[in-house]
């Protein structure tokens, strides 16, 4: 029997009407709108203003709203994950590196061995290891269950022994609610490990039910927040006023002319993957650490072309069985020409477990072509 790892939400969970949390850089904004409009007063004169002290529902009411948002903060916040990985490759010159990243995920099923963990793939996606830290306890070795690279999704385990010797007796598992009933307009908290440095929590307003926008090479379906998605916030919690999971947050649109614009993949569209994940039901992936290699950058270093610079081949993935090393120059893919990571990743999307495919890299100059069988994600392999 299939088991059912995600917990739904019931209603009513935490009352509605969160209204008002301030945000530090908003301060100084504000007093210095202040500041403009006492200097553009034609008048010095002060005049009297009729206050009516009767009326206190308005400063009831926020103190209310108030109260309501620490509350979901509470109900939400331990079963948000720090996640920090490590990244071990050769860049372009062939030079060793090793880098630290930060990202967030959520606990969504715990047995008695493991708490379970959702995240985004490209949160731990060519990593060597993985850690997580909940609730500010010391950082606990992860595995991975299985991954989505389609679906930018991923499903990572953690011991309920290593995280009780962390500090962490108690693990507690987030609620999910169903995002096809959230309303635009509503209320919603985003939680997660902005820039690396521990849980925080920004708030917005739900700005679209539906958006369907491609993240590197992939169509995902999300919910559009202006709350303050930053980095680090990945893989973290979109909940609503009842406290409940309804996305996970996965990017934001960093341009200068555009602001609040943050993307989650909505709850009703992870649900069944992670179902699937955590039936390992994982899809077939490269085995690569990729980066793209546009026509200028190519031309700069005496390349034919632009392509698919492979950093690292992750030990156990489909590269690692064939003649792919780092340093190659992917140009072409079962046939399909790519000349960037979006339109490899598309192309892999398309295969199946088990295919044999043909991919065509520059390596030293010379171009070649090796036989890739598609493997799925072990369970070591980040």
């Amino acid at each position: 029997m299939k088991n059912n790892y995600i917990k739904y939400g019931v209603l009513s969970i935490v009352a509605s009407g969160v209204i008002g949390l301030g945000i530090g850089t908003a301060i100084p904004i504000a007093s210095t709108a202040i500041e403009q409009t006492k200097t553009a007063s034609i008048s010095d004169e002060v005049k009297d203003i009729p206050t009516d002290t009767s009326n206190t529902n308005a400063t009831v009411t926020m103190d209310e709203a108030s109260k309501n948002t620490v509350e979901i903060i509470n109900k939400v916040q331990p079963s948000v994950a720090c996640i920090t990985s490590i990244v071990q490759g050769t860049d372009f010159f062939n030079q060793v590196y090793q880098s630290e990243g930060a990202g967030s995920g959520v606990v969504f099923y715990k047995d008695s061995n493991n708490a379970y963990i959702v995240t985004n793939n490209h949160v731990i996606s060519g990593a060597s290891t993985v850690s997580i830290s909940l609730n500010s306890c010391d950082l606990v070795s992860a595995k991975l269950v299985g991954k989505d690279a389609n679906a930018d999704l991923a499903v990572i385990s953690v011991s309920l022994k290593d995280l009780a010797n962390a500090g962490v007796k108690n693990v507690q598992v987030a609620e999910f609610g169903n995002s096809e009933e959230a309303q635009v307009g509503e209320t919603v908290i985003a939680i997660g490990n902005a820039l690396g440095e521990g849980n925080t929590a920004t708030k917005g307003i739900l700005s679209s039910q539906t958006r369907d926008v491609n993240i590197q090479g992939t169509k995902l379906t999300v919910l559009q927040t202006d709350a303050a998605i930053n980095p680090g916030n990945s893989g973290g919690a979109l909940v609503n006023d009842k406290g409940q999971v309804i996305g996970i947050n996965t990017a934001k649109i960093s341009m200068s002319t555009v602001e609040g614009i943050g993307y989650s993949i909505a709850s009703d569209v992870a649900k069944p993957i992670i179902e699937e994940l955590m039936n390992s039901k994982s899809t077939p992936t490269l085995g690569v650490y990729i980066t793209s290699i546009s026509e200028e950058v190519a031309q700069q270093n005496n390349l034919p072309q632009a392509g698919v610079l492979v950093q690292k081949v992750i030990e156990g993935g489909s590269a690692s069985y064939a003649d792919i090393q780092s340093g190659d120059l992917i140009t072409s893919f079962n046939g399909t020409p790519v000349f960037n990571t979006d339109q490899l990743m598309a192309a892999v999307k398309k295969c199946k477990i088990g295919q044999t495919v043909n991919v065509t890299i520059v390596r030293n100059g010379a171009t070649k072509t090796v036989s890739v069988k598609m493997l799925e994600s072990s369970s070591n392999t980040f």
